[in-house]
């Protein structure tokens, strides 16, 4: 597996990882918070099958761009 696999895989599962939090029961979140949290998480992890990890020109970052936008939540 190539280096930017490997990181963009590690970055994506901190994200996933992060996000666990909005799917559990006791969650603080509506049902329609929760909905776009698991559309979002779904994005997530279908990245692997659409994007190709690249890094950004003469940087060793990996360009995110293709990442989803995080839902926004208020806490209760």
């Amino acid at each position: 597996m190539n280096v930017e696999l490997r990181i963009f895989r590690a970055r994506r599962n901190r994200k996933l990882a992060d996000s666990d939090w909005t799917q559990a029961p006791d969650s603080p979140l509506s049902e329609t918070k929760k909905a776009e949290w698991a559309t979002y998480r779904q994005a997530l992890r279908d990245l692997t099958k659409t994007t190709t990890p690249k890094f950004l020109p003469n940087s060793p970052k990996l360009d995110e761009s293709d990442f989803p936008e995080e839902p926004k939540w208020a806490k209760p």
